[in-house]
């Protein structure tokens, strides 16, 4: 790669919240990010077939290759449970909850917590996947949080996400799998909270 020029990275979000969080993450580096959103996914999870979904999700990037792209970074942890490649068109994929599980491994006791029950069992599955995994991980689903999301009520959300852990403090270290988390961890590490994003890994991503 040319050193004098900016790596592109081409970014793949379900939700446009999460722009903020990966520009925030990789504005030191000498990385040009184009971003791209489809917020459309989750509805066809309900309501599509395993194959259309990986089909959809297939055209997807290879709409995102066309552009030549040093890498593709996949924020959303739905999209990554529908990708098998590492790869399309020369093009490395790049999937930010892999970046952040390899990152777990170390840690005696962890409690991952989610707001949409939809990516618990495909996060699990890849975490108890890698390799030399120590950790005696939990798993809690924070109800009535994700519609709020959905809702573009991000401030609400973050303010569920808030209130649970300060009402339900966790032995070990606190987890949040889902990028669209990212604003309460700012707010509880602030309150003197351990806790843990996909943001974490981001800075150290290497394209």
């Amino acid at each position: 790669m040319n050193l004098n020029r900016k790596a592109k990275l081409v970014v793949l979000h379900a939700h446009h919240s999460n722009i903020e969080y990966t520009e925030s993450a990789l504005k030191s580096t000498n990385v040009e990010q184009i971003h791209h959103v489809d917020p459309g996914l989750i509805d066809a999870i309900k309501n599509k077939s395993t194959q259309q979904i990986e089909k959809r999700v297939q055209t997807q990037l290879e709409w995102l290759a066309s552009a030549e792209p040093d890498a593709i970074l996949i924020t959303c942890t739905n999209y990554s449970l529908y990708i098998k490649e590492t790869k399309i068109n020369d093009t490395p994929i790049l999937k930010i909850d892999e970046l952040f599980l390899k990152s777990l491994i170390d840690y005696p006791t962890a409690t991952l917590y989610f707001t949409n029950p939809a990516t618990v069992e495909g996060t699990i599955n890849r975490l108890e996947q890698q390799p030399n995994v120590k950790a005696d991980f939990q798993v809690e689903v924070i109800d009535h949080a994700f519609e709020l999301l959905m809702s573009n009520k991000q401030d609400a959300y973050s303010e569920v996400i808030i209130d649970y852990i300060e009402n339900n403090p966790p032995q070990g270290q606190i987890v949040f799998p889902q990028l669209s988390m990212h604003q309460a961890a700012t707010h509880l590490k602030n309150k003197g909270f351990s806790v843990m994003t996909p943001v974490d890994a981001l800075k150290e991503i290497e394209i």
